[in-house]
């Protein structure tokens, strides 16, 4: 604070809200006004480190990143096919559609 003397403010949300600020601001390590306070004034989520781990934040980027190159290789032209995955099971599917057709 910059000297300004703190009044008390009340604000309404409700229970789950509260429940879920209660914790949030705990495993920040902060008061709950605090973390509202900080929250409100932050352009960054406040206690994000607080909210997962370093190795939490890596092994989610990691899958992000696996996730990302497994969508890519639906896109790849499969070399026996020369369609992509993706168009493969299209035409299985439509294929299926068509056999259960009477």
């Amino acid at each position: 604070m910059t000297g300004e003397r703190a009044r008390q403010r009340s604000y309404y949300c409700s229970a789950k809200q509260q429940a879920i600020i209660v914790k949030r601001a705990k495993k920040a390590g902060m008061t709950r006004s605090a973390f509202m306070v900080a929250c409100a004034l932050h352009d960054e989520p406040v206690g994000a480190e607080a909210l997962a781990s370093r190795a939490e934040q890596k092994a989610l980027l990691e899958q992000i990143q696996a996730a990302g190159e497994a969508a890519m290789r639906l896109n790849a032209p499969l070399p026996d096919l020369g369609m992509t995955v993706i168009d493969a099971l299209e035409v299985l599917c439509r294929l299926k559609g068509q056999e259960a057709a009477p």
